[in-house]
């Protein structure tokens, strides 16, 4: 009987204990929400919300910012109302939407691309802008370095791990040689991808063949030049229009048996063996924490740019099958967090 009664006075306590973090969570979240709206005479914040093009990326990035700023107490259309603009992948689109953008007033503009970050700084000045699924912001002219940067900018760069691809490149096919990716040179980030790639390909002792393309059409044409270059691995790079065009180098990979490595986790599903991906729910999460503290009366050039914080390794066993590889012993050792899945 004893035991009995310690055992509710345990419970007692540790339902104490939670219920008393739980408040102060609260307290914390709601404390967030008043300081937001304490320097805020509008009834709501007015954001806006900015695509380059319709792809999985950003899409992810997008429900990542809105989370965040659900878990900080603000309920669109009584906290904040959000505008979301798509460009299509067109280059006078986006410019025709930064024009409308800067005849109004915004508290807060969030930038979902390397394109349309960079449109954005040119066309809306003196607004605070908050970017993701960027590569390199300081190739696409947004600072000198994370800490440099001008004044009304910040954000989350969603560089790849090109080192960690290669690493899983390597240990799954132990005797390639050459590897292959589609690029956009119209695309600063994609040069610079594709350029980050082949050094790590090279410190490896691969070679990287890169395939120019300008339009989805030239996407499954660089594929297929790939594929007759004899290339062990395609190892996609993620830019806008692959990003969106990347089932036609899916067909190809599949059509030639050549095993496919991403840098999206959104192309597993798609097909490809293998991926060492950013997370751009959480790249997009971690934006909107940002457009939080800018919300908040912090200015952008007070926060240093900052890299997403978590990268995804994920190996498809159906497709490692089909192509016949023999994964290795040590693989997980390796790759301890590594993500296996069969469809």
């Amino acid at each position: 009987m004893k035991s009995f009664f310690r055992g509710i006075a345990a419970l007692i306590i540790v339902s104490g204990i939670l219920l008393f973090s739980d408040l102060q969570n609260r307290s914390h979240n709601n404390g967030i929400s008043k300081s937001l709206h304490a320097g805020n005479s509008k009834a709501m914040f007015k954001i806006s919300l900015v695509h380059y093009v319709d792809s999985p990326n950003s899409e992810d990035c997008e429900k990542g910012i809105r989370k965040a700023l659900g878990e900080n107490n603000l309920k669109e259309n009584s906290d904040y109302s959000i505008k979301v603009f798509n460009a299509q992948g067109d280059i006078s689109t986006l410019n025709s939407i930064a024009g409308s953008l800067a005849n109004e007033k915004w508290d807060l503009v969030f930038c979902l691309s390397t394109p349309t970050l960079q449109v954005m700084m040119k066309k809306l000045s003196g607004q605070k802008i908050v970017f993701t699924n960027v590569g390199d912001p300081v190739i696409a002219g947004a600072g000198k370095s994370s800490t440099d940067h001008m004044p009304d900018i910040c954000g989350v760069s969603t560089m790849s791990d090109f080192e960690g691809l290669i690493k899983l490149v390597k240990i799954l096919q132990p005797a390639v040689k050459r590897v292959g990716t589609v690029f956009t040179p119209s695309e600063i980030n994609s040069v610079a991808y594709k350029d980050n790639l082949a050094a790590a390909a090279k410190r490896a002792g691969l070679e990287l063949i890169a395939a120019p393309a300008g339009t989805a059409t030239e996407v499954m044409e660089a594929a297929k030049s790939l594929a007759s270059d004899n290339i062990d691995a395609f190892c996609q790079i993620s830019d806008n229009l692959t990003g969106s065009s990347g089932t036609s180098i899916l067909k190809v990979s599949n059509d030639n048996k050549i095993p496919f490595y991403a840098f999206v986790s959104n192309q597993m599903k798609q097909g490809a063996m293998a991926a060492c991906a950013r997370d751009y729910f959480l790249a997009g999460f971690d934006a909107g924490e940002m457009g939080i503290q800018v919300l908040s009366g912090k200015s952008p050039g007070q926060i240093p740019f900052r890299n997403v914080s978590k990268t995804n390794f994920i190996l498809n066993s159906e497709r490692v099958a089909f192509y016949g590889i023999s994964v290795p012993e040590n693989l997980m050792k390796t790759f301890p967090n590594l993500q296996i899945i069969s469809k």
